[in-house]
This record gives structure tokens, C-alpha cells and sequence, in this order.
């Protein structure tokens, strides 16, 4: 039986890719700094991708990798860029026969610091030794919420004018993931993965409004910078690569 494990398995979408990975009746390790208790069928390593310590026990047996790793703040974004280096020279190193990631759409296209440390990251895997995948997606069900709940405390909720997004949900993106890492000859090209439908981001705070009762005023406002201008020109969407089954609506009933 195939042993994979899960780099960033703490995570939204690690957690994602360690149920699908279960679903499937596969053999599941989480990497973590902290690691943590077996449990639910899953084992669980302790191991530092910046340092590169306790890489190599945790790699012991694992025939494939999948990186769900993330590191949006400027003190984690090593992560992306050393820790993802130090991965795959460990997992090279172990014996591990392929490795799949985890990035966005067009990231390559951002010139903000954190897309920026993901196109480095992206490209340490195209430069790996091992064969290797990449699974760009496009923002998550909870990225618009994550956005609108600060400021909802203020009675502000955000609506960024000119800009729309076509949520996935983690279920799905884990979903893609697995099936990339399944095949033992991936290809060099991403595979590229949207949510089911494209909808602006005031339609997207009214419904998370309506489906939380929070208080406060959508409010159209501008969004400045690299990254308003990337959402206005549409990059974070892929409409002729819809692939997730899950719409904003129905992951908010869940919620």
C-alpha cells in the first residue's frame, strides 16, 4: 500500500487531503513542527522545513508527497521557499518516488510578496530531482469571509469594487490533489482547478451576511495595490476550468 505523506496536514487544505486520502483506504502521515498523537488512522511526524530537522525520520517508508504548505506572513514565508527546497532534497534523499503541490492561480502573475515567495516555490519543485506536480487553485470558500469578519466588527463589511472570485471549496482541491498524486507519470503542465461558479465579491458578502446574520453595511470599496489591480483584471479566475462541485451557497449552509 502506497504511503503518503501530507506536508502541511494541519492545515485547511492539508485536513482536506488527509480525509481524501482516507477516503481511499491510503496510508496517511502528517508533517508538522509539532507533530502529534496517532490517531483516526493517521500517523503523525514532527519536522522543521526551514531547519530540516527530523525531514528524514518523518520521510522514512513515504512513497509520495503532498504539499499543502502555507506561509502568508512575512515570518512563515521561508516556508514556501527553504522549507520546500529542504523537502524535496529530504524526500529525494528517502527514496520518494513523486511530489505533488499546492498553489494558485496565475500566481506567477502577482507581484506581491507572498505570490512572489509561491512562484519561488513552485519553481523549486520544477527544478526537483524526483517527478514532481503542480495543482494551482483558485481562493477557497473561506477566503471572502476570512476578509469580511474583521472588519464586520466595525459594522463594515468589505465588498472590493471590480473584483469577482470563483471559490472552491478545500474538499475538492484535496480531491484534485489526490488524483495528481496518484499518477505515476504526472505531467509538467499544472493542473489548474476552479470553483463551480464566478461571483463578485458584493455578492459574496451579502450571502455570507445573510448566512451568519451579521450585522454592519456591505460597502463598496477599492481595493489599491498589486493585488487589487490582479483582482480586477480577473488572473485569480479560470472559468474554462471548472472543477469544483461545491458553490459558496451550499458551503455556507454547512457553516
Amino acid at each position: 500500500m502506497t504511503t503518503y505523506l501530507v506536508a502541511g496536514g494541519t492545515g485547511v487544505a492539508g485536513r482536506a487531503v488527509v480525509t481524501e486520502l482516507l477516503r481511499r483506504g491510503q496510508t496517511v502521515r502528517v508533517l508538522s513542527r509539532r507533530g502529534g498523537s496517532p490517531g483516526g488512522g493517521v500517523e503523525h511526524a514532527s519536522g522543521d522545513l526551514v531547519s530540516g530537522v527530523g525531514l528524514a525520520a518523518a520521510l522514512e517508508g513515504v512513497d509520495v508527497v503532498i504539499d499543502t504548505t502555507d506561509g502568508k506572513t512575512r515570518s512563515t514565508r521561508d516556508v514556501l521557499t527553504t522549507g520546500a527546497a529542504n523537502l524535496l532534497s529530504a524526500a529525494a534523499t528517502a527514496g520518494v518516488s513523486r511530489a505533488v503541490l499546492l498553489s494558485i492561480v496565475n500566481v506567477d502573475r502577482g507581484q506581491f510578496a507572498y505570490y512572489r515567495a509561491k512562484t519561488r516555490q513552485e519553481q523549486h519543485y520544477r527544478d526537483a530531482t524526483l517527478p514532481t506536480h503542480v495543482v494551482r487553485a483558485t481562493q477557497f470558500h473561506e477566503f471572502v469571509p476570512m476578509i469580511c469578519a474583521p472588519a464586520a466588527r466595525i459594522g463594515l463589511i468589505p465588498a472590493f469594487t471590480h473584483t469577482r472570485f470563483q471559490p472552491i471549496d478545500t474538499s475538492d482541491v484535496a480531491r484534485a490533489l489526490v488524483d495528481a498524486a496518484t499518477q505515476e507519470r504526472p505531467s509538467d503542465e499544472p493542473t489548474v482547478v476552479g470553483g463551480p461558479e464566478v461571483l463578485t465579491m458584493r455578492e459574496m458578502a451579502t450571502a455570507w451576511q445573510a448566512a451568519t446574520g451579521t450585522r454592519g453595511r456591505v460597502t463598496n470599496i477599492r481595493m489599491p495595490g498589486n493585488m487589487g489591480a490582479f483582482w480586477r483584471n480577473g488572473w485569480n479566475l479560470v472559468p474554462d476550468n471548472t472543477f469544483g462541485t461545491v458553490t459558496f451557497e451550499q458551503w455556507l449552509a454547512t457553516r
